[in-house]
């Protein structure tokens, strides 16, 4: 009895233009999703969210007074799959990945394809929480433009536990009849 597969949901944070706030909210199939961010306001555009430091900019970056930031708060408990991380121009990015007691749960190095902008699929992240933070560290910025997430599974011996509980429960009731 091992627990069921469920699919992964995938939030497109991309879309026109514009400067979206503080926060932003995604639902997808009953998953709520809030972005914060720190150092700027959202800007989502076509290659995903940044922020707003730099008006000229608006990509997830660093700078010499704030560590920018997004934050990605769940409404539930979530495996964190993967997800798209678009890379402006040539060069190397460097951002980490922290939970949310600040605890840096992965570090990311990508590299640019040298005179384009490039678009790096992170598949194998495999993070279990509700809140993860990208936070830019070195680089001229990225944008987040997807996550791909899927319900923390249930451990295979849980179903077996339950069903052993059961049964001796039922066990105990038909001797205290007798």
């Amino acid at each position: 009895m091992a627990g069921a597969a469920s699919a992964a949901t995938v939030f497109d944070l991309t879309g026109p233009g514009e400067i979206l706030g503080a926060t932003e909210s995604y639902s997808i199939n009953g998953t709520m999703l809030d972005v914060t961010s720190v150092g700027g306001e959202i800007h989502r555009n076509r290659n995903g969210l940044g922020v707003t430091t730099n008006p000229d900019r608006n990509r997830l970056g660093s700078n010499n007074s704030t560590m920018e930031s997004l934050t990605f708060t769940f409404s539930r408990s979530l495996t964190l799959l993967g997800s798209i991380v678009f890379e402006h121009r040539g060069g190397m990015e460097m951002f980490e990945i922290l939970d949310g007691d600040s605890n840096v749960l992965a570090v990311r190095r990508i590299m640019g394809d040298g005179n384009n902008s490039s678009t790096v699929e992170l598949d194998d992240l495999d993070l279990v929480g509700n809140t993860f933070t990208f936070r830019h560290l070195s680089g001229s910025g990225i944008r987040i433009n997807q996550l791909t997430v899927t319900s923390v599974p249930l451990p295979a011996a849980m179903p077996m536990a339950l069903l052993a509980f059961g049964g001796l429960f039922v066990l105990g009731r038909r001797r205290k009849k007798v």
